[in-house]
Order: structure tokens, then C-alpha cells, then sequence
């Protein structure tokens, strides 16, 4: 797994799968992505080195922590916050689930680190009050990340958005949350990230469903692979963590929206620099 990289107890790299989508509103099954991940990252199928010829192998070594479960939000959590208590010395890879998980990795994470910012990629923006029901839907994370004060929104930015309601866009506005659509992606607007360090979350719904077909809630009018590698290569901040969520290996195509996410952390992991 993970392009070769060497897996080392004196990690800077740790690995953590959530199998959680109960809180998905239409299709399950993200719950089964981290293995899908893992193996999409193989050193049989990728070599170490970015497209900017950074060789992993140099900067990272990774403890895989192996995958939560739990019949709760609540139980989620406390198991996120207690693994990230005692390994909080790294970098986090967290692999969902659906995007439910990111208050609960933000949450653990936000205790070990201060001035930091959000970038969330993703078709829909999350900020419902609650959906079904549910306060800790995946329709609803960065509403909860900024009604209890983890990250303010002024330090959140948000891109390939595309599915929004007009009650989440005037919370955003309201909040100083930057929105960035798909579509002024594809006008080539230039991004700007106000903080210079950030955690990362990747709902692989922000690519188009030509390139990443097996996701939960699948968006047309998406980004391109390639659109969305360019971001991460351009991205001028340090990474904290990351996740990638709403991969759903049962609606994927022949590993298509998996060997996407496997370029996503490949890009990513060349791309931080240290604290």
C-alpha cells in the first residue's frame, strides 16, 4: 500500500478508516471504501514519486492504523479522538465513510493544532441546520464545524461546489465561508487561500461522475481529474491532515473513482511541508 512508501512504529504518516455512511442520505456503502483504497494505492500498480518527481519514499513512513466501527456518531467520535490523542505527532490519512466524518477528524484534530483553515472539496456544500432528522447527516459537517467553533468560517474555503440551496448559501455568506463553484473552476477563476496551513478534505463527488462514478451522491458538472490534481499541485498551504470521503465502491466503475482518490493522496502527500 501507499506507493512503496515504508511502514515504520517511528511513523509520520498514520492511516485510519472509518467505516461509517450511516449518516448517507442516498446511497451506502462508502463504509467499505478504505480497503478499496488501500489496495488502489499499491506499489504494484504506482511508484513513489509525484508528477513534481517528489519521492515519497524521502519525506514520509506510515503506521496503518487499521479501521474503526461503530453502531453510533457518538461512538465514532470518541474512538476518532482517542487514536489521534495518542498519535498526534503525524500526519493523518483518514479514509470514510461518508462525510459525515470530517467533524469528528476536524474535532480530534483541532486539539493538537491551532491557525489552521479548512479546504473542502466537494459538490455540495454541507451546511444544512440538520437533514432527515439527522444534525450529523454528511449533508450537514461544516455547518457543526463552525456552529462549535473548530474552525471559524472565515477560514474555510470551499471548492467545485455546484449543488447548493439558498439557505446554505447565506449561511456561508453570513459566516465568511468562501465558495468557489465548479463553474468558475472551469473559467479558470484563480484560487487564493487565505491561511497558510490547512486540513484537506477531499469528497470525491467533487469530480464529475465521468471520473469518479462510484460516490454516494453523484453531481454532473464536476471537475476533471486533471482540474483537481492542478489545485492540489498549486495548493500554497502546509497540510495538518486530510481525509478522503463518499467513495462508494459498490456503484464504482473498474477501480476508476479509486485509482482518483489514490492520485489525490498521491499529490497530497508531496505537497506538505513542515511545521
Amino acid at each position: 500500500m501507499l506507493f512503496g512508501i515504508p511502514q515504520s512504529e517511528d511513523a509520520n504518516l498514520y492511516v485510519l478508516g472509518i467505516k461509517w455512511d450511516l449518516s448517507s442520505s442516498y446511497r451506502r456503502g462508502s463504509r467499505d471504501a478504505p480497503e478499496a483504497i488501500r489496495e488502489a494505492t499499491s506499489s504494484l500498480l504506482y511508484n513513489s514519486f509525484s508528477e513534481e518527481l517528489k519521492n515519497l519514499k524521502d519525506l514520509w513512513k506510515y503506521r496503518d492504523l487499521g479501521d474503526i466501527e461503530a453502531f453510533s456518531y457518538p461512538e465514532i467520535m470518541k474512538e476518532v479522538e482517542k487514536i489521534v490523542d495518542i498519535s498526534d505527532e503525524g500526519l493523518f490519512l483518514f479514509l470514510g465513510g461518508d462525510h459525515s466524518i470530517t467533524y469528528a477528524t476536524l474535532r480530534a484534530i483541532a486539539k493538537h493544532h491551532k491557525n489552521f483553515g479548512l479546504i473542502y472539496f466537494d459538490a455540495h456544500p454541507d451546511m444544512y441546520k440538520s437533514y432527515d432528522g439527522d444534525i450529523y447527516s454528511h449533508a450537514c459537517p461544516v455547518r457543526r464545524i463552525v456552529e462549535n467553533g473548530i474552525v471559524k468560517g472565515e477560514n474555510i474555503v470551499q471548492i467545485g461546489i455546484r449543488a447548493a440551496t439558498k439557505e446554505q448559501m447565506e449561511f456561508a455568506e453570513e459566516n465568511g465561508i468562501e465558495i468557489i463553484t465548479s463553474s468558475e473552476i472551469f473559467k479558470e477563476k484563480e484560487i487564493e487561500i487565505p491561511f497558510e496551513w490547512a486540513y484537506l478534505s477531499f469528497d470525491m463527488d467533487v469530480l464529475d461522475p465521468a471520473y469518479a462514478p462510484g460516490v454516494g451522491n453523484p453531481e454532473p458538472g464536476g471537475l476533471t481529474t486533471r482540474e483537481l490534481v492542478e489545485i492540489i499541485k498549486n495548493l500554497n498551504v502546509g497540510v495538518i491532515s486530510f481525509d478522503i470521503v463518499e467513495l462508494n465502491p459498490h456503484y464504482d466503475y473498474k477501480g476508476i473513482t479509486a485509482f482518483a482518490a489514490a492520485k489525490i493522496i498521491r499529490e497530497v502527500l508531496a505537497l506538505r511541508k513542515n511545521s
